[in-house]
């Protein structure tokens, strides 16, 4: 349910990035066959994907990810295609920065959390410093998740 809803969020999204790509007279406005690709592609990701990896012994990956690099392929997709042209980089770019948002919003959280639950001063910190340390947490965290995502599906398998 939740993956369904995050899929209709993004097809939304992706409407959203057409009409202002439409509406911007700076930026040509890219063929409406490029969204219609992204839709499609993203429509297409299912548990049949994450079953491939399984079945490859591959690590598992997040939906996010998944995601993430449906985007990218609909990227390249729309670059070899001779009978279309290319969309311009930030049709791509700004759904690939609304995807990154969520992280972003998580460790914000995450790390609020430890500095409320050890009562730490920040105060003084260069912003410049506590966003480095707020990456190395994402990168921590999507490690740290992928670790427990391995184990669970290994669980799962077993049982």
């Amino acid at each position: 349910m939740a993956k369904r809803n995050f899929l209709d969020l993004l097809v939304n999204t992706i409407n959203e990035v057409q009409q202002k790509n439409k509406a911007n007279p700076k930026e040509e406005t890219a063929d409406p066959n490029v969204f219609d690709l992204l839709k499609n592609r993203l429509a297409k990701l299912d548990q049949k994907q994450k079953q491939k990896r399984v079945q490859k012994g591959k690590s598992p990956i997040s939906f996010l990810d998944r995601v993430k690099n449906e985007i990218e392929g609909a990227r390249q997709d729309n670059q070899k295609d001779p009978n279309q042209k290319t969309a311009p980089k930030s049709i791509f770019d700004s759904l690939i920065k609304k995807l990154d948002q969520k992280p972003k919003r998580q460790a914000s959280q995450g790390l609020r959390s430890i500095v409320v639950d050890y009562n730490i001063d920040l105060n003084g910190v260069p912003r410049e410093v506590i966003q480095q340390v707020q990456q190395k947490y994402i990168q921590d965290r999507k490690k740290f998740d992928q670790q427990y995502a391995q184990a669970l599906m290994q669980l799962s398998e077993k049982y």
